[in-house]
C-alpha cells in the first residue's frame, strides 16, 4: 500500500512509500482510509519539530476516517462496513487519573496514532486492540450525512467545540473574541454561532484578507486589525469597557495574552489553544485584578466528539469554506508545501478519486 513515511528525526525526512498493509491481529481494527486531514502539526513533524513525540519511521497522519475493512475478534464493538472516524489515540495506561476519569488524552504514556505509531496518510491503518477495548471509543461512527471529506477535519472541529463550549463556557448571549483565524480559530467562531454568542470579535492581521471575509461569512461581527489597532482599547471600546466574556487564543504569544488579559471581563475565561516554546516574560497582575481565569487546552474528550458529530449530522457546522484543497497522497509535497505558508485553510488527502468527485 502507499503510506507517507516519515522514516528520521531530520528535516524533509519523510516520503512517499510502498509498505505492506498492516497485518490484523486478534482484537485490532483495520480501516481502510477515505480521506484525512492534514494539521499543522503534520508539517512540525515533517520539519523534525516536536520530537519528543515522533517515533520514526512511522506513517504521519492524526485526522482520518474511513470504513472498517476487517475486525481481529467478535467481541470487537464495531464490523466490517462500518464508517468511522478515529480519535488516533493509540495507546493508554488505563490506569493513571487521565484515564480513570475520561481524560484519556491527557494520559503521561499515550502515543498518538499518527506521530508515535502508524497513522491516516496511508490506504490502511491498523487501530490496536489495547486502544479498542481499553477504550472503545477511540473510533466514532460517521452518519451517513457527513461526507468523508468533512469526517477527515471533524478533529479540529471537536478541538473547537470543547474550547468554546466545555472550557470557555459560553452561553447564550454572551461574548467571546477569538485570536487568529487558523482552522480552530474560524471552527471556533462557529461554535460561537452555535452557542447562541451575542458578538464575536475575531483578531487577525490586515493582510489575511481570505480568511477575515471567510470570518464573516462564519458569523464574526467585529474584526479587529492587530497590525493597525490596539487590540485590547479596541475591544475594550467596543464592549463600553466591560470585556469580552471568553476570550480564545490560538497564537499563544505574550503579546497575545497581554491583548488577552486586558479584554476579557471581570471573572471571565481564557483559552489558551496555541504552544509557543518561548518561555513567557509577561505579568498576571491584571488576571488577579479582574478574578479571571487563564484555561489550558489539549484537544478533546469523548463528549466534545459525540456532540460535535451531532452538529455536523444536523448540517449546524460549514465545512465547504473550511477545506481548501482536495489531493492525493501522490501530491503530498505540494500540499504540505501550501499548508506549511498558509495558503490553504484546511486540506484534505482523499484515498480514493471516485470520493473526490462525489465527496462522500
Amino acid at each position: 500500500m502507499k503510506a507517507l513515511v516519515l522514516y528520521e528525526k531530520k528535516d524533509g525526512a519523510t516520503d512517499l512509500r510502498d509498505i505492506p498493509r498492516p497485518d490484523v491481529g486478534e482484537g485490532d481494527v483495520l480501516i481502510k482510509v477515505k480521506a484525512a486531514g492534514i494539521c499543522a502539526a503534520d508539517i512540525d513533524f515533517y520539519r523534525a519539530k516536536a520530537t519528543e513525540m515522533l517515533r520514526p519511521p512511522v506513517i504521519l497522519g492524526h485526522e482520518f476516517c474511513g470504513v472498517v475493512e476487517g475486525v481481529g475478534s467478535d467481541d470487537v464493538p464495531w464490523k466490517v462496513g462500518d464508517r468511522v472516524v478515529s480519535e488516533n489515540t493509540g495507546y493508554v495506561c488505563g490506569n493513571c487519573f487521565a484515564c480513570l476519569t475520561g481524560k484519556y488524552l491527557l494520559c503521561p504514556e499515550r502515543k498518538g496514532i499518527g506521530y508515535s505509531m502508524d497513522g491516516g496518510f496511508a490506504e490502511y491503518v491498523r487501530i490496536p486492540s489495547q486502544i479498542v477495548h481499553r477504550m472503545p471509543d477511540c473510533l466514532h461512527l460517521l452518519p451517513d450525512k457527513v461526507s468523508f471529506r468533512e469526517g477527515a477535519v471533524l478533529e479540529p472541529a471537536a478541538n473547537a467545540y470543547k474550547t468554546v463550549v466545555q472550557e470557555g463556557g459560553l452561553k447564550a448571549g454572551e461574548t467571546i473574541v477569538v485570536v487568529g483565524p487558523g482552522p480552530i480559530g474560524l471552527f471556533s467562531v462557529q461554535m460561537a454561532v452555535i452557542s447562541g454568542a451575542s458578538r464575536i470579535f475575531l483578531v487577525a492581521r490586515s493582510h489575511r484578507v481570505d480568511r477575515i471575509e471567510l470570518g464573516k461569512k462564519l458569523g464574526v461581527d467585529t474584526i479587529v486589525l492587530s497590525d493597525k489597532q490596539d487590540v485590547g482599547e479596541a475591544i475594550m471600546s467596543a464592549t463600553n469597557g466591560e470585556g469580552v466574556d471568553v476570550v480564545v487564543d490560538t497564537v499563544g504569544s505574550d503579546e497575545v495574552m497581554t491583548h488577552a488579559m486586558n479584554m476579557v471581563r471581570p471573572e471571565g475565561c481564557i483559552v489558551r489553544i496555541a504552544w509557543n516554546n518561548i518561555p513567557a516574560t509577561i505579568g498576571l497582575d491584571q488576571l488577579s485584578n479582574r478574578s479571571a481565569t487563564i484555561q489550558g487546552h489539549y484537544g478533546y474528550d469523548y463528549i466534545s466528539w459525540r456532540n460535535t458529530i451531532r452538529l455536523a449530522e444536523k448540517g449546524r457546522i460549514n465545512f465547504e469554506p473550511m477545506i481548501s484543497r482536495i489531493f492525493t497522497l501522490d501530491q503530498w509535497r505540494e500540499a504540505f508545501q501550501m499548508v506549511e505558508n498558509k495558503s490553504v485553510l484546511k486540506a484534505v488527502f482523499e484515498m480514493d478519486t471516485r470520493d473526490a468527485k462525489s465527496g462522500n
